[in-house]
């Protein structure tokens, strides 16, 4: 297997640990963890599929950016990328104290939030796990 294969195999694989972990948060009421790691494993999904198309992806984190390059090769990746502009907000503002004005992100992030976080992230996810099935059928 070639060593791009290989790495996106490995992304998507943390994409899907992540997204599982964002999924717990929010049942445990962690709701900025919740949001920060879907975020994550949007991108880390993202860049998965980036390593499909032998690219690589390491100066950046933001969803939208990852999507912005997913398109040049699939244009269904567009329809997330609105989506994906809110979940990039969780990046920094789910995890530090000072990111939100006279709040903290755990006393102001909402299940609200985590839930559309997970629906947002689980949405890129499903689409790069179909075009990995597309790209290489026998293989995985």
């Amino acid at each position: 297997m070639e060593a791009h294969i290989k790495d996106a195999d490995r992304w998507l694989r943390q994409s899907e640990a992540d997204i599982k972990s964002s999924e717990w948060c929010l049942e445990g009421g962690f709701f900025s963890q919740s949001c920060f790691l879907a975020q994550q494993s949007a991108a880390k999904a993202l860049r998965a599929y980036l390593y499909l198309k032998s690219e690589d992806t390491k100066e950046t984190r933001s969803v939208v950016e990852l999507l912005v390059r997913a398109i040049t090769y699939d244009e269904t990746f567009k329809e997330h990328v609105e989506n994906a502009g809110r979940i990039d907000l969780y990046y920094k503002t789910a995890r530090f104290p000072d990111a939100i004005p006279g709040g903290i992100p755990s006393e102001v992030i909402s299940d609200r939030d985590a839930m559309e976080a997970i629906k947002v992230a689980g949405d890129i996810i499903k689409l790069v796990e179909d075009n990995r099935k597309n790209y290489m059928p026998d293989t995985m």
